[in-house]
Order: C-alpha cells, then structure tokens, then sequence
C-alpha cells in the first residue's frame, strides 16, 4: 500500500513533486494553507531550503510557522534541504543554533536536514510508508500502547523534545524510567541524540519544583 502525499501547488518549482511521482507515490496538488506537503492527513511537512531556513530566521518568520503548523492538529515536521550553516547570509552561528534547539525543544517540531531535493523525497516517502506500516513503538496520536513496554514509551515520549527513536535509545540505555530520571547530565549526555543542553533541560524538568 503507497502513501497518500498532498503538494502544495507553490511546491510545483521546486521539483519535489515530480520527483514524487516518478517514484511511484500518488501525489495530488493542492492549495495547503499550512506547510508543503501533507501526509494521509497526518504529517505536516515544511519544506526549505538552507537559504529559506536562514532568511526566515532573520525576518523572523520562522517562529510564526512553527505556531501554524502546530495549529492543525497535526504531526508537524520541517526539513532543510543543504547546511544552514552554509550560506551566503550574515548571521551568527549561534543565532541559527538557538533558532534549531528552539523549534526542536520548545516548539517541539523535529527538524531533518536532507542533502538535496533527492533526499528530500526519501524522507517523505518514509514517513509516509510508517504512517502505513508504523515500526514496532511509534505512537500514533488517540491510542495508549496496552503492554508495558510500549507503556514506557509512550511515558517518554512525552518528555520534552523526546520522540520515538530517541525514547528508545533512553530505555535501552538505562534500562528503566527511574534510572533515566536520576540520570545526571553526563550519563544523559552518553545517549545518542542528546547533546549537552538537550541533557541539562532533561535533567532540570525532572527536579522542577512546584
């Protein structure tokens, strides 16, 4: 079973479309109100460019898709096409790094760089093929995982910044929640996919205070 993948009809330029179709995926142009491509009314993606990406940080537009794309309701992702950090634009590393850990950690919405338009439409095409055919502890959104293992899953997806893959990671490191939640920073920072601010904001929302 393929996929059904929605273009937003301004993508048409971009290339991404055809390239879509030509790898057999039924793709349907229409005008989206939000994002780029929608996936089986699930997934939301933003497509950019690593120019896009930049320029949107700097006229400071970035932040406002982020908060329409959480609107819809649904799963919302972004992919960059290149290396934001490789433009001819002026603008401090650190301003494009807080604007990714920004997006990532308090808006939530992963970001996947891809090398190219190619790339591009792999990872659609995987996204939309899990939604079909999930892998073994990807949360759908309504329904509660009923074993105990999946349970410890979905409790750590709801961490900040956590998804799925990164969930997995944390249990097969640790073994179990309590291990992860008295974890210090350094043995946080041990886990693939945690860097060292993704560690210290883990480490401080298990010791919030009321």
């Amino acid at each position: 079973m393929k996929p059904t993948i929605i273009a937003d009809n301004r993508e048409k330029g971009s290339g991404v479309p055809e390239l879509l179709s030509n790898s057999n995926i039924d793709v349907k142009m229409k005008q989206l109100s939000v994002g780029d491509y929608m996936i089986e009314d699930k997934i939301i993606i933003e497509r950019k460019t690593n120019i896009d990406f930049v320029q949107s940080i700097m006229n400071g537009h970035l932040f406002d898709q982020c908060a329409r794309l959480r609107k819809t309701a649904l799963i919302p992702l972004i992919i960059v096409e290149g290396n934001p950090f490789k433009t001819s634009h002026s603008i401090k590393t650190e301003a494009i790094r807080g604007a990714l850990l920004a997006v990532n950690l308090s808006w939530q919405i992963p970001i996947l760089k891809s090398s190219g338009k190619e790339d591009t439409v792999r990872l659609i095409i995987m996204a939309g093929k899990q939604q079909i055919n999930p892998p073994t502890f990807i949360h759908r959104m309504g329904k509660k995982p009923k074993n105990k293992q999946r349970q410890q899953h979905f409790f750590i997806q709801g961490l900040p910044g956590v998804g799925p893959e990164l969930a997995q990671r944390l249990l097969a490191h640790f073994g179990t929640i309590e291990k992860i939640v008295t974890a210090q920073i350094i043995s946080l920072h041990k886990v693939d996919g945690i860097g060292k601010v993704k560690a210290a904001k883990l480490y401080e929302f298990f010791r919030l205070k009321k």
